[in-house]
């Protein structure tokens, strides 16, 4: 008989195994519920009508803590008043044990029967071998199937080993991507899992290997080299060869003579024998750089049988279980699991942009936090995912100059998707002008092979519009770079200097330490490059080419921009810039920049408010006033023109005329007339507030009990769709329910 230990299970996963076994052994159907608050029942199920039995499923580690539980539920189980009560537990009971819950749960308990413990369990899985076979975990972490591997092992394999599998099974979560690389094992007889870094696939490799064990494999062959793979091929056994990192654990590397065809050869011999799997594992940049440098690769097409590892494998739901299983094997102190659950904060971690599984398993088994306070716990959990760079440098340190200088580049032109013709410009012109500091060149032949590496791993590209666009894999390699690049004084300046783009020197560029937008000049400049950065300026004030696309819907369409755009783009990166350098923008600053109509007359009175004194003298501030005075406004405008209509005599006229306080009132009848919130009552309101204080005509009273009327019309509903909302807070419950009680139980295995 199998001595399984179902600890390795998960609550729902045991309260699974429960109900197939009791549906097998009663021969009846037995419901299950949505996970949620149970009220004392787990599933349930009748053998005639009216005579209702009641299972409840304990997964606990010993019989005191089971007792104490049980205990608990007497007063529910006389609730319900069920016709019969069964109990499956892990814990292992004595007769003495079993008697004692019996008596507890008297009359409904019928015999000691309907008390299963653990032996009792592993009883019936020995009765019923098609169940067991449904419960990977089980047969994975079974003490004897590990124990029947490592003889088998060749060279050697060492107890750590077997102590990382049992790990790893504890904590693995089935996902699609199990099936989808078993489907290409089955077609191909090998795979190559790749993905990038820390995504799982050493982990995924390891349960394929296992399950194929359990499924009559004899041998597990864990190959170092190549040549091992052929020494230990034995003809009439059913072997599994796993190669992980076959081409290098964090950069390309091939020391092995004729590796190339050798490894080939070795799949090729796999595909042909019906006794032999293949399992190997490499980061998706590794292969990518591989295929450049083994043409045999490509001839052979490899890709047939590559199973990629992506996080949209992970939905939210398998992104729970992964993060608890990880919890429940940290033996985490007691505070922290609270600070956990308070405000259910684990949510943070499961629907962050940037989960990672290697991110979870490094916080918690190197202990990260043991310096951290429990009512920071949370805070820093979540920091170490907004900034994972950890797990991106190996990979980017092992790329091509070309590929690393490349990435630069993107990242000064914004966290938002370019075109990729427009990259490789940026990227082209960057390389060939600091040509004699960074020694290398580029054409289209190594920019599509460095293309390769990066597409799936540090870049994304899609197609629209009949271009291209490229975008990050993941939002953090934009963080990644970001401060990768911060620490670059030269490249900076280089990037700066040869830059193709305007928005080279103002995405990622800036003079503050704090930015005003968090994705907008983010890196700040030294001082020694600023005359660098003013020639750049100045060239690009005389360049059309831009790089910034409108984005809606993805779209390749290219965003208008003006002389005003970029300079106030370039302003706001660069604070208080024309204040201080009224040189930089002399002769391109003139009278018909603000009076063309083409450009939004708030951006024409923004740019106006950012040039320093000394540029605004040399306007026709009055003739500007009654230009202003002249054109189409809305409050906003209204708001901003002030600075420019109380400093000059002809703007103070304009602001005591009749004419003007008619189009005053008449923007604030329209804007009322269209206001359907209160937030537009408010905005209106402020701007009142406002122009009251420079139009003494305006009559602030009446306009505010107009405001005021308005504002209490407007129909207090809310502003989504109701049927939306109800759906939407339907899943969220359950959502919650599910989440909040499987993150609950770890209070169990919390430490004291």
């Amino acid at each position: 008989m199998s001595n399984y230990d179902f600890q390795i299970l998960q609550h729902n996963e045991f309260e699974h195994l429960t109900r197939d076994l009791l549906q097998k052994k009663e021969g009846v159907f037995v419901e299950s519920f949505t996970p949620g608050t149970d009220s004392g029942i787990d599933l349930r199920f009748a053998k005639v009508r009216g005579d209702v039995a009641i299972v409840q499923a304990k997964r606990y580690k010993d019989y005191a803590l089971l007792k104490r539980v049980l205990q608990k539920e007497v007063d529910k189980v006389k609730q319900l008043d069920p016709n019969r009560y069964i109990i499956s537990t892990s814990v292992g009971l004595t007769p003495q044990n079993k008697a004692e819950i019996q008596t507890m749960f008297s009359p409904y308990i019928r015999s000691t029967e309907d008390i299963l413990g653990k032996d009792d369990l592993n009883n019936l899985l020995g009765l019923y071998p098609e169940i067991e076979k449904q419960y990977y975990k089980l047969w994975l972490g079974s003490t004897a199937v590990l124990e029947d591997i490592l003889n088998k092992r060749i060279n050697n394999w060492s107890s750590i080993e077997m102590e990382a599998i049992q790990r790893e099974v504890s904590t693995y979560v089935m996902n699609s991507s199990f099936n989808n690389a078993l489907d290409i094992l089955t077609t191909n007889r090998y795979v190559v899992i790749s993905g990038i870094p820390g995504i799982g696939k050493t982990t995924l490799a390891r349960m394929l290997a296992y399950y194929l064990l359990s499924q009559g494999y004899e041998e597990f062959v864990k190959l170092e080299t190549i040549g091992d793979a052929a020494q230990k091929l034995t003809a009439g056994k059913k072997q599994v060869f796993f190669f992980d990192d076959f081409l290098g654990s964090t950069f390309f590397q091939n020391d092995e003579k004729g590796f190339d065809q050798k490894i080939v050869a070795f799949i090729d011999k796999v595909k042909h024998e019906p006794d032999k799997i293949f399992i190997l594992s490499t980061r998706e940049y590794i292969l990518a750089e591989a295929k450049q440098t083994f043409e045999v690769f490509t001839t052979n097409n490899i890709e047939l049988a590559k199973c990629v590892l992506d996080l949209s494998d992970y939905t939210e739901s398998i992104r729970a279980e992964i993060l608890y299983n990880h919890l429940a094997v940290a033996e985490l102190p007691m505070e922290y699991v609270r600070a956990l659950l308070s405000d259910r904060s684990y949510l943070q971690i499961i629907k962050h942009n940037n989960f990672n599984p290697r991110i979870i398993e490094t916080f918690l088994n190197k202990k990260l936090y043991q310096n951290i306070s429990s009512n920071r716990f949370v805070y820093k959990f979540v920091e170490f995912f907004d900034r994972p760079f950890a797990v991106w440098e190996l990979a980017y340190r092992q790329l091509k100059p070309v590929a690393q200088y490349a990435l630069l580049v993107r990242s000064s032109m914004g966290d938002r998707p370019v075109l990729l013709s427009d990259w490789y410009l940026a990227t082209k012109q960057f390389i060939k002008g600091a040509e004699s500091e960074i020694h290398l060149t580029l054409n289209e032949l190594i920019w599509n092979d460095t293309m390769k590496i990066l597409e799936g791993t540090f870049v994304l590209t899609k197609r629209r519009d009949g271009e291209y666009l490229v975008g990050y894999q993941n939002p953090s390699v934009y963080d990644f770079l970001m401060e990768w690049l911060k620490e670059l004084h030269d490249i900076q300046e280089y990037i700066i200097r040869e830059s193709f783009f305007p928005e080279q020197l103002y995405m990622a560029f800036s003079n503050t330490e704090n930015p005003v937008f968090i994705n907008y000049g983010r890196i700040k400049l030294q001082e020694s490059v600023m005359p660098t950065l003013k020639t750049a300026f100045k060239r690009h004030l005389t360049n059309n080419n831009y790089c910034t696309l409108k984005h809606f819907g993805f779209s390749s369409e290219r965003k208008p921009q003006g002389i005003v755009d970029y300079l106030l783009d370039f302003e706001r990166s660069y604070r208080d810039v024309y204040k201080q350098n009224p040189d930089l923008i002399e002769g391109v600053v003139e009278q018909k920049l603000f009076e063309n109509k083409e450009t939004p007359l708030v951006k024409r009175l923004h740019l106006l408010e950012v040039l320093a004194m000394e540029t605004r003298q040399k306007l026709n501030l009055e003739q500007l006033s009654k230009l202003v005075a002249d054109e189409a406004m809305s409050l906003d405008d209204f708001t901003t023109a002030m600075n420019l209509l109380s400093v000059t005599e002809a703007g103070k006229d304009v602001l005591e005329s009749d004419e003007f306080l008619e189009k005053v009132e008449k923007t604030f009848e329209r804007e009322l007339e269209n206001a359907d919130s209160d937030e537009d009552c408010d905005r209106i309101s402020d701007c009142l507030s406002m122009l009251s204080d420079s139009i003494s005509t305006l009559n602030e009273s009446v306009w505010r009990h107009a405001i005021d009327e308005v504002k209490n019309n407007i129909p207090q509903e809310p502003d989504y769709d109701e049927d939306f909302s109800r759906d939407f807070s339907s899943s969220y419950k359950e959502s919650k329910d599910e989440y909040e009680e499987m993150f609950t139980s770890l209070l169990e295995s919390a430490v004291n």
